[in-house]
């Protein structure tokens, strides 16, 4: 853990409370960020690190069982801003999924917790008594990443209730709010652009599910038949190719997917045997083309509510004297970051990021935009431009290095801003309770008594977030290994032990060795 550098002051500053002035009006006009406020550093050189402190930490940092990882620690009081621990915590690390800490602080400054993400249907054109509409209907998103398919079967409904029957024109999709580069930057790895893991999806300003599907797979009737494959939300635009067989009740289920793109469609190639007798389940895989999934889904709800369309479904711009029809929109924003958080989410966290970037800095958002906004949103809190490096807003990167002292100063600057710090805390995973979390922390001294974000790629493994001493004081903390070689239970082992001795638990205290549901995992 490149355990030769000795625990150290950090020697520069950080500025946790300074405020971003912005060019535009983006949250409530009365959110401090538009009007800078005196930043408040945290205590360096002269604050020696409490020899206390050193004592109970020194010896779980410096875990024999880390090997040579390179490991970077920081521990700061949220009240004071006061830094009590830190072991190279100014060195550039890959963060992994504690990259979400910032990108959702960025975003809940920027858009505010209340912020919604709209879906609409509108039309031009005359809609008569019989329900036949002489015009075009356009759907319009903004990339909302919680829209599945009950709500937008919602929709549909809803459209037919108000009385469309009939389209003469077309079906346009207008898809302008955000761009249309659909990987997540930063992340070209040639087994998940084969295999499309549900953690690699596409991204859209018109998107479905996560913009995943769920393949049911299940028994055939006899020993050697096919398989049963079924598609859950159907869409023309997914194609599955079934091979495979049914096999022996006592063999075991092994099913292997490769995914190619043709014209637009995502084409599954699925092997392998299922036991007869067994139970389907489903497998999650990616889709390629975000826009042509959600077409294609919503051409279907259309046939299932017989609302017919005569013209073609294609993509278009919405005129601006275009009327509603059916008006969508996603939870809260506040809402949303509890599910980007608690589970790792990469799809919700590059949608938010481009959606900031839109509002910020003008329609189509794009990652560059977002990042924009990341980037000066870290600035307000007097961190340099130089000191990080960022590829995508999820962490689903090996471009992005960031410091345990960033991620500490956005932990701080979200704990004092009483605008957005319930929505921030609600969004991070409870030891022992939910989450990522949930099967950590769980002895009853330590449960319910963290809230953190994890992060882990092949090699890395983080952990970042809020503990609470014994005497009351609550820490913000990271907690950032890269380069780990041999199984990431053993770092995970060791930062259990570094917030439990923070809490106030024995640090020589054994936790469960346990495997966390990271949306980050090669």
């Amino acid at each position: 853990m490149a355990l030769s550098i000795p625990c150290r002051n950090i020697a520069s500053a950080l500025a946790l409370s300074g405020l971003l002035a912005a060019p535009y009006d983006l949250y409530a006009a009365t959110h401090s960020f538009v009007e800078p406020a005196p930043a408040t550093a945290v205590s360096t050189a002269a604050s020696p690190v409490p020899d206390p402190y050193a004592a109970l930490l020194d010896p779980i940092v410096h875990d024999p069982s880390l090997g040579k990882a390179l490991g970077a620690v920081h521990l700061v009081d949220v009240t004071s801003s006061s830094e009590v621990y830190a072991f190279n915590a100014d060195s550039p690390m890959l963060p992994a999924s504690t990259m979400k800490i910032v990108t959702s602080a960025a975003a809940l400054r920027v858009l505010g917790p209340a912020w919604r993400f709209d879906t609409d249907i509108l039309h031009d054109g005359e809609l008569d008594a019989e329900g036949v509409l002489s015009g075009n209907l356009y759907v319009r998103g903004q990339g909302d990443p919680s829209l599945v398919v009950e709500r937008l079967w919602k929709m549909v409904l809803e459209l037919r209730l108000r009385g469309v029957r009939e389209v003469k024109g077309n079906v346009f999709f207008d898809g302008s709010f955000m761009d249309t580069d659909s990987g997540v930057p930063g992340w070209d790895k040639t087994e998940d652009q084969e295999e499309a893991p549900s953690y690699y999806p596409a991204l859209g300003p018109l998107s479905l599910n996560f913009n995943t599907v769920a393949i049911w797979i299940g028994p055939g009737p006899d020993l050697g038949s096919p398989a049963r494959l079924e598609i859950e939300t159907s869409s023309p635009a997914v194609v599955v190719e079934n091979e495979v067989v049914t096999s022996g009740h006592r063999t075991r289920r092994s099913i292997r997917v490769e995914r190619r793109v043709e014209d637009r469609k995502t084409i599954f190639e699925v092997r392998g045997q299922v036991p007869a007798g067994s139970t389907a389940r489903p497998t999650y895989r990616a889709v390629a083309d975000a826009t042509a999934w959600f077409e294609g889904a919503f051409a279907t709800l259309c046939r299932e509510a017989d609302i017919r369309v005569k013209g073609r479904y294609t993509e278009g711009k919405t005129p601006e004297d275009a009327e509603m029809l059916v008006h969508g929109e996603s939870p809260p924003l506040g809402v949303i970051l509890q599910d980007l958080n608690k589970h790792s989410n990469n799809f919700m966290a590059e949608q938010v990021l481009k959606a900031m970037g839109a509002v910020a800095h003008g329609a189509p958002g794009t990652t560059g935009k977002g990042l924009r906004v990341v980037e000066e949103y870290l600035a307000s809190l007097g961190l340099p431009a130089e000191e990080y490096r960022f590829a995508n807003g999820s962490g689903l990167s090996r471009k992005t290095t960031l410091r345990a002292e960033h991620l500490t100063a956005v932990l701080v600057d979200m704990w004092k801003d009483r605008l957005v710090a319930p929505e921030f805390l609600a969004s991070l995973s409870i030891g022992g309770r939910d989450g990522t979390l949930r099967s950590r922390f769980r002895d009853d001294d330590l449960k319910g008594r963290i809230r953190g974000k994890t992060g882990s790629l092949n090699g890395v493994q983080c952990l970042a977030g809020y503990v609470e001493a014994p005497d009351g004081a609550v820490y913000a903390f990271a907690f950032l290994v890269n380069d780990v070689s041999g199984p990431l239970s053993r770092v995970r082992r060791v930062q259990d032990r570094f917030a439990g001795a923070v809490l106030g638990a024995s640090p020589s205290a054994t936790l469960a060795d346990v495997e966390e549901d990271e949306g980050t995992d090669e």
